[in-house]
């Protein structure tokens, strides 16, 4: 019997509410056998252990669906909660792991040979790595998003004082959100639930374009 061994780890950043992404890697001895990254969700309802979870549930749903459900398999992550609950050290209290808890436990009774073990994280690296290029593509993909958006509220900025403008919302006019530049800063809820974590939203963005202009302007 062949033993395939998955490495897996997930992240939330910031933790809760955050960005949650995994990444999970697997060999057949020292032969890579499939390598993936993704993001789970963001905002509410993102966590690490969601994110953690989540890298399991798919990791073994692609030895499923590629034929390995009868080779001895080892899953090792860094998360000992997750370890400890999948065999069954610790009970699931989490209202948002438990249904993912339970998707984990109904797929391992696929197989015919299954090990949960909890490594350190410095022997988890390759997965880490996954699951931070899953988190770091979200970003590239939030700021692409963003800036084209932002372009298209220059007319909609105005300055109220130093650093501190006005910018109205595309999707509900006669909402403004206050932008302040100095640290940067918005009120409007995309800045609240993931701007924070990269320190713009589409509203900073067009108040700097504009604040550009107007430097240009006074020949700044």
């Amino acid at each position: 019997m062949h033993t395939v061994t998955v490495y897996c780890d997930g992240l939330c950043e910031p933790n809760p509410g955050g960005v949650a992404t995994f990444g999970w890697v697997a060999y057949l001895g020292s032969k890579k056998l499939h390598e993936a990254c993704a993001v789970v969700c963001s905002g509410d309802g993102a966590t690490n252990n969601v994110a953690e979870y989540s890298g399991i549930m798919a990791a073994l749903g692609w030895l499923i669906a590629n034929g390995y459900a009868k080779d001895k398999v080892i899953l090792q992550s860094d998360s000992e909660l997750c370890i400890k609950q999948l065999n069954g050290l610790y009970r699931v209290k989490a209202p948002l792991v438990r249904p993912l808890y339970q998707q984990v436990k109904a797929l391992a009774r696929e197989f015919r040979d299954l090990y949960f073990q909890w490594i350190p994280r410095s022997r988890n690296v390759e997965a880490d790595r996954l699951s931070r290029v899953a988190f770091e593509n979200h970003s590239r993909s939030f700021g692409f998003t963003r800036e084209a958006r932002a372009g298209k509220l220059l007319d909609h900025v105005v300055r109220i004082g130093p650093a501190v403008y006005q910018v109205e919302s595309q999707s509900s006019p006669g909402t403004f959100y206050m932008v302040n530049l100095a640290i940067p800063a918005c009120d409007c809820p995309d800045f609240q639930k993931r701007g924070k974590r990269v320190g713009y939203c589409k509203h900073i963005l067009a108040a700097q374009k504009f604040a550009a202009g107007e430097d240009a302007v006074a020949g700044v």
